[in-house]
């Protein structure tokens, strides 16, 4: 019986062809899957079409997967794209973080690339540095507190002169976190310092400071509950719910102390080329404006006054005042300082209003602040409830936690 020899070429050219095959079948499926608006059929065909670990899958997850409205979407989108491997995909991807028109599209593009092994992902960290629009390169900095390496502390120092407000905050916090060194905000201290310290410099060394803080009353009031406020876009949500009337061993309830920090940032702590807004929240929500404001004396006594005014009842419509912060787009930085989680408003499910504030947030990079005020007691009073919903809500937006007691 004469065996039947099949060409290599031939062989190669049918699997080709059937590969190709697969993968419009996978394509074809997520175009209907999108086309029904099914968030199950989504994540389901970009199961199919991570199976293709080629430029034309990236392509996909950038046009249709990271940038759909749905968070389950994204989420799913991001995880199965940083798992392609091949240079096809991974160039597609520094393609569009280096040359894409979209903004949005930077910025996703950088958040599969901060996945990548560093030796891969620090060059185009590095490089959107100097992104033209500042939320990539907030995304850039805040990327490169994974990189221990005198480059990333160099690239650093070196931008921080370039900026002014929240990205210099941006850099600041990432510089101590590199370093451990407690240095103030002002980029000459960092220069000079790192004059000194480079030829030297060993980052397996390096302690990082503490992501979150816990302070005493005393020592809180002394320093300034909201200590150094950098941004030049900054909102302050107040709690006055009932709850901070409580009673606290410095004399004085919460809401007094609460008031009288607030005040004292707004006396002295703002830039003057800041614009600003409060927000006080109970069960209804009260604005000092509709929208950020300049911060010149006479806006800022109006503000003092407003402040000074606010009594404190009701319960916590934590959800109406996040709305309000972000309903205003110029918001980059937002203080909350409460003691009590969610208790009334359109949403009061503590996981529920995290999935908005990622929703809001997830092209704004605005930075959420929490200060849990616990000092005193309270009665009736969920504090490792309300702790819980202000960590993850300071962590899941780029901000920090600290707690009064």
């Amino acid at each position: 019986m004469r065996a039947i020899i099949i060409p290599l070429t031939m062989v190669i050219s049918l699997a080709s062809s059937t590969a190709t095959d697969s993968f419009e079948e996978a394509r074809v499926a997520l175009m209907s899957a999108i086309q029904k608006a099914d968030e199950s059929s989504i994540c389901d065909a970009l199961e199919l079409v991570a199976k293709h670990d080629q430029q034309q899958s990236a392509n996909l997850f950038l046009q249709y997967g990271l940038p759909h409205e749905s968070l389950l979407v994204h989420e799913e989108a991001l995880r199965l794209v940083r798992s392609l491997e091949s240079d096809g995909a991974r160039e597609a991807i520094r393609i569009a973080a280096r040359k894409s028109k979209s903004g949005s599209r930077r910025l996703d593009a950088l958040r599969v690339i901060r996945a990548w092994p560093k030796s891969m992902s620090r060059p185009e960290l590095l490089l959107r540095l100097h992104d033209r629009e500042w939320i990539v390169v907030a995304e850039a900095v805040r990327a490169l507190r994974d990189h221990p390496a005198t480059e990333s502390v160099n690239a650093l120092i070196e931008k921080m002169p370039e900026v002014q407000g929240r990205l210099r905050e941006d850099i600041w916090d990432v510089l101590k976190a590199l370093t451990g060194q407690p240095l103030s905000v002002d980029p000459s201290a960092w220069s000079i310092w790192w004059r000194e310290a480079r030829d030297d410099w060993d980052p397996s060394t390096v302690s990082s400071p503490e992501e979150e803080q816990r302070k005493s009353l005393p020592t809180a009031v002394k320093d300034g509950l909201y200590g150094e406020i950098v941004s030049e876009r900054v909102i302050f949500l107040l709690d006055v719910s009932g709850s901070m009337l409580a009673s606290t061993e410095v004399g004085g309830t919460r809401i007094e102390i609460a008031r009288k920090q607030l005040q004292r940032v707004l006396e002295g702590g703002l830039d003057p080329k800041s614009r600003f807004s409060v927000v006080a929240f109970s069960e209804q929500v009260a604005r000092f404006s509709p929208t950020l404001v300049k911060a010149k004396a006479s806006i800022l006594k109006k503000a003092i006054k407003f402040v000074g005014q606010l009594r404190a009842g009701g319960e916590t419509n934590t959800y109406g005042a996040l709305e309000h912060a972000f309903a205003d787009r110029e918001v980059d930085t937002v203080y909350l300082l409460s003691d009590g989680s969610p208790t009334v408003g359109e949403e009061t499910s503590a996981s529920l209003i995290l999935h908005s504030t990622q929703i809001w947030n997830r092209y704004r990079g605005t930075r959420i602040h929490c200060i849990g005020f616990f000092a005193g007691d309270a009665p009736n009073q969920d504090e490792a409830r309300a702790r819980e919903f202000l960590r993850d809500l300071a962590h899941r937006n780029h901000g920090r936690y600290t707690e009064i007691r």
